[in-house]
């Protein structure tokens, strides 16, 4: 959708020049460095040789990082550092050199007013012939990191080349036979060393950190520019359903660490100041951000070229230092699909900050004055033509961003970035006795509710939404607060707080919520606690929440219904498993949630969830019969009463009574029971073969599709029967045999049921002579 507005400010944005490089380059006298390596001795200045193979004969290969794992690979980082323990600088007299070069390289990079640079040792790292350093990105080491120097010690050596790419301009840097050579570079440049020809590359980087020793005061602002950016975003933020918010990208990637109104770079620290204060004219907010960007593009394989290894891996170099995946990745891009970006955190003007925000931003609401496919990803993906689809590159990119919003809108913009902020700003308007101004604050989340508090997993907050659900004393608000939570998340914990809430709100109230989260329940979750586990402590529940009033019993009552819905649901599930042992897999999981679901409703006397549940129990089906054996194995005899697993104890007992005093299958009885399914002329004739208790073999001229769905259902069915085909004639010919297992089944279910009514009649004997002392 064209905005002018966001296109004209974007526009006037991009006219800012620089104040400073993306790179800087300084040289110094070599004898102004004195330096000694423990085990060799003084080096001098220019290295030769004889003392750079030295330096190579007591380091180690550089390291990289690769996620958590620290790793030597020399296909991608091939050089020797020098233990950092052995290097000795006389830092005092090397100070009075680096001083002034860093003032002088400050400048060059644009530095924020009243910002310096100090410098912090790294490593010393030697380069023979051969040896490179691909493609990669430092990463920001501390939170006051702004960017990398490397210190060229003079030697006589050719290749060994450093080059620095930022926003599709290169700089190239070579060393000096005699001098001292200096090159500063922001942390979000794109680096390497060119393989050395000859002779040895010896240097020393360092992290460059901000000081903040005052140099001069900042330059006073563009009046005429700042009132033209000032139009813009009032245009923008205009009465017409204008967009919440502002975000306009950067020109520099910052990291978590590295974001800060301080450590801006190049020509985003006017940028932000500038639109820093068009936003205080226009009566809006502004913080700083760091945005991820996701970018799908169509795209072509580049020819194979030097940077065909960077593209096989995603690296960090030594054990913190950030390569990026498939970063410079020299695809050729066609055009871009989609683009998704994303505000993960952001800094506000006093420094605090907010983090893992997850906030989608609209594309009515971003702009920017250049392109992220001019900036390097810092991770890439290429998908080849696939048939039906392929040829497509996906890039991510972390991009800083300012992010503005009208005063008047304040509260529902910081409120989806942080909705515990939210809920805590209408408890303070409630304690100050404004419950109005409670609930206009909680109407202006209903947009974005649900979407903001869908990573709210932390049962903290949950505790919150339920008390300021009911302290906004609005039963439609409440809804809209707690819709978005699910009943696995009550724990005993919050039993008064939701029988207040039903007090206040009524049963028909919570009726609706229950049922609304009941809509919600997934049966598998990633995380958080599944509906079985949850179930298994709803007893517990249900007695906090009868301490807390009459209306917690209600609720008890009703969460109680609620759970046995799910649990009927995943039984009957369960049972139209075709496999034997998916059935009894399926259903042993359902043994713990319904004793405990039994002894739950008895608690609450929910009775007529106690006679569904029992009513189920006693059904025919063999699976249910040992669901019920296993419930009543895991509940003691004494809760048998009150639960009414007496009853499904005395209907287990006639069943299984009845089952053994069956005769056991006759040896010659090869019958076998197909569960009802499919009702095709296929399955009748599989069907017929099964039950007859002669036949054994089936020769059965079948073709390919109608062969392989008689597989299926037998393989599904778990069968005593096996399947081969015959490969000769046509059609080839499926040749079923019955198995002996046929008759092991069955002498297995004998032993098992004679084993269950055993215990079942001690159990029964034994509750018999409890109840007769008793009386």
């Amino acid at each position: 959708m064209v905005d002018p507005a966001r296109d004209r400010l974007a526009g006037l944005l991009a006219g800012i020049t620089a104040s400073g490089a993306f790179s800087a380059a300084r040289t110094a006298p070599a004898r102004d460095l004195h330096l000694e390596v423990r085990g060799i001795g003084p080096i001098g200045l220019p290295v030769t040789q004889a003392q750079a193979r030295e330096l190579c004969l007591i380091s180690r290969p550089a390291r990289y990082g690769r996620g958590e794992q620290t790793l030597v690979d020399r296909s991608i980082r091939d050089t020797w550092e020098v233990p950092k323990r052995r290097v000795i600088i006389d830092k005092r007299r090397f100070d009075d050199t680096m001083r002034p070069v860093l003032d002088r390289l400050g400048r060059e990079l644009g530095l924020p007013s009243g910002r310096a640079l100090r410098a912090e040792f790294h490593s010393m790292l030697v380069y023979a012939p051969g040896q490179f350093f691909v493609p990669h990105q430092d990463s920001e080491k501390t939170d006051d990191m702004v960017a990398s120097l490397v210190v060229g010690l003079p030697s006589n050596f050719t290749g060994g080349a450093l080059t620095v790419r930022h926003h599709g301009e290169t700089a190239t840097y070579r060393g000096s036979k005699k001098a001292l050579s200096f090159v500063a570079f922001y942390g979000d440049c794109r680096h390497e060393v060119k393989p050395v020809n000859s002779g040895y590359r010896v240097v020393l980087t360092y992290n460059l950190l901000l000081d903040a020793r005052r140099r001069s005061s900042p330059e006073a602002p563009d009046a005429e520019l700042i009132a033209s950016l000032v139009r813009c975003l009032e245009e923008h933020f205009g009465p017409d359903a204008a967009p919440d918010r502002l975000v306009y990208l950067l020109n520099h990637e910052y990291t978590p660490r590295g974001l800060g109104w301080s450590r801006l770079k190049g020509a985003d620290v006017q940028q932000v100041n500038l639109l820093r204060a068009a936003a205080e004219a226009a009566g809006c907010d502004a913080v700083l951000a760091l945005a991820d960007v996701h970018e799908t593009w169509s795209a072509f394989e580049p020819d194979r070229r030097s940077w065909h290894r960077q593209a096989r891996y995603g690296w960090t170099i030594d054990d913190e230092d950030d390569l990026g995946e498939n970063g410079g990745d020299g695809y050729e891009l066609d055009g871009l699909i989609e683009s998704e970006i994303t505000l993960e955190q952001w800094v506000d003007p006093s420094g605090d900050r907010l983090s893992d925000l997850g906030l989608p931003v609209g594309d009515r609401e971003v702009c920017a004055s250049s392109g992220s496919d001019a900036l390097d990803p810092y991770q890439s993906e290429y998908e080849g033509y696939m048939g039906n689809w392929g040829n497509t590159l996906d890039r991510w990119y972390h991009r800083g961003a300012v992010v503005v919003w009208p005063r008047s809108r304040a509260f529902a913009v910081r409120a989806e970035a942080s909705p515990s902020w939210a809920l805590d700003s209408i408890v303070t308007h409630v304690r100050k006795g404004d419950v109005s101004a409670a609930q206009e604050s909680a109407a202006m989340l209903s947009p974005f509710w649900e979407r903001a508090t869908r990573a709210m997993e932390a049962s903290g907050f949950f505790v919150k939404t339920l008390r300021v659900a009911r302290l906004v004393d609005d039963p439609a608000l409440a809804t809209m607060l707690l819709g978005p939570f699910r009943t696995e998340m009550l724990t005993p914990g919050n039993a008064k707080a939701l029988g207040a809430l039903l007090a206040g709100y009524g049963e028909a109230w919570a009726k609706d919520l229950v049922a609304g989260w009941s809509a919600r329940r997934r049966f598998h979750y990633s995380k958080g606690r599944s509906p079985r586990d949850w179930i298994v402590m709803l007893p517990e529940l249900c007695v906090a929440l009868q301490e807390s009033g009459d209306g917690g019993t209600v609720a008890a009552r009703l969460l109680v219904r609620d759970a046995w819905k799910w649990l009927a649901t995943t039984i009957g599930q369960g049972l139209d498993q075709p496999a034997r042992s998916r059935r009894e897999e399926s259903l042993s999981q359902m043994v713990r949630p319904v004793a405990a679901l039994l002894e739950a409703a008895a608690l609450v006397g929910a009775v007529e969830v106690r006679d569904e549940a029992v009513e189920l129990l006693c059904g025919e089906d063999e699976d249910i019969a040992r669901c019920a054996i296993g419930i009543l194995r895991a509940t003691p005899t004494h809760q048998w009463p009150p639960t009414g697993l007496d009853t499904v104890a005395s209907h287990l007992a006639v069943a299984l009574e009845g089952r053994m005093n069956r005769p056991a299958r006759a040896d010659g009885d090869w019958s076998v029971e197909l569960q009802k399914g499919c009702g095709c002329e296929l399955c009748g004739t599989l069907r017929m073969f099964l039950q007859d208790r002669c036949k054994t073999t089936l020769e059965w001229p079948l073709a390919q599709e109608r062969r392989s769905h008689v597989h299926r259902r037998l393989d599904d069915a778990e069968l005593p029967v096996t399947h081969q085909t015959r490969r000769q004639g046509r059609p080839y010919t499926l040749v079923l045999t019955k198995t002996e297992a046929v008759f092991e089944q069955d002498r297995q279910r004998r032993r098992r049921d004679d084993a269950d009514l055993a215990w079942l009649k001690q159990c029964q004997t034994v509750s018999y002579t409890a109840s007769i002392g008793g009386s």
